[in-house]
């Protein structure tokens, strides 16, 4: 799997940043000869842009950039059952979140080096 940033958008401000990592998806043949690359844009669905907008990001690029820390805020009674959760489990409650983004995101395996 492939990640590119974006690097021009002319006319798509909305659904591509300048600077942001998008997912590219991989081509059918008929695509692949159009110059064009298919990514997962800012509203979820994947579309076909422009390849010169974007550039490779390299994985190590990708790891750094996917080591930023997320806060995730929950009310008090959804606190209490992750926490009853995660305890019962015998893990923390960020390993259990961390767990559960995991499962539903499907990413792929990061080389750690």
């Amino acid at each position: 799997m492939k990640y590119l940033r974006c690097i021009n958008n002319p006319g798509n401000e909305a659904s591509l940043v300048v600077g942001r990592i998008y997912r590219m998806l991989p081509l059918s043949p008929v695509e692949e000869e159009s110059g064009m690359v298919r990514v997962v844009d800012n509203e979820g669905e994947d579309y076909l842009y422009p390849s010169p907008w974007f550039e490779v990001v390299s994985e190590q690029e990708l790891t750094a950039a996917l080591s930023e820390s997320v806060t995730v805020h929950l009310n008090g009674r959804t606190h209490i059952a992750v926490r009853d959760i995660a305890n019962a489990r015998g893990v923390s409650i960020s390993s259990l979140v961390r767990e559960w983004i995991d499962e539903r995101l499907d990413l792929p395996e990061m080389e750690m080096s």
